[in-house]
C-alpha cells in the first residue's frame, strides 16, 4: 500500500508542476539591439523596421549599407493609399531616387455574389407517343 502511495504522490507532483509555465527568455544581453539616441540600432544611421498599427494600415522601412554604397526604401500603406521611396548612392556619384504614389479612392466595390448563368439552351419539346 505505501508503494502505491508514494507512485500516487509522485504523478500528482509531476501533473500539477508541469503545466506551469518556464522562462524561455534569453540570457542577459538583450537580442534585438536597443535604439540608440537616434532612434537607430547601432546609431550609425542604418536601420530596418516595421509598423502596423490598424487593419489594412501598414509601413516599413531600412536603410543598408556603408557610406560608399547604401540604398533606403520605405514602403507604407493605408486603405487604398499606396506610397512608396527608393534612394541609392554609391562612391562612383551614382544617386538615384523613385517616388510613387497610388491612390486608389474608394471607387472599390465588393464583388457580386456568383450566380450562374441562364442555360444558352431551350429544353426539348416533349414528345408523345400515340397508344
Amino acid at each position: 500500500k505505501m508503494n502505491r502511495l508514494l507512485i500516487f504522490c509522485g504523478l500528482v507532483g509531476v501533473s500539477v508542476a508541469f503545466p506551469f509555465p518556464h522562462p524561455q527568455a534569453p540570457g542577459p544581453g538583450a537580442p534585438i539591439p536597443i535604439p540608440g539616441a537616434d532612434g537607430y540600432g547601432k546609431g550609425d544611421g542604418y536601420f530596418q523596421y516595421i509598423n502596423v498599427p490598424a487593419h489594412k494600415k501598414f509601413e516599413w522601412g531600412y536603410r543598408r549599407g556603408n557610406p560608399d554604397h547604401n540604398r533606403e526604401e520605405y514602403l507604407s500603406q493605408k486603405d487604398h493609399t499606396f506610397k512608396a521611396k527608393l534612394k541609392w548612392h554609391d562612391a562612383y556619384d551614382g544617386h538615384g531616387e523613385h517616388y510613387f504614389d497610388y491612390n486608389h479612392g474608394s471607387a472599390y466595390k465588393e464583388p457580386a455574389p456568383y450566380a450562374p448563368a441562364p442555360p444558352a439552351y431551350s429544353p426539348p419539346a416533349p414528345a408523345y407517343a400515340a397508344a
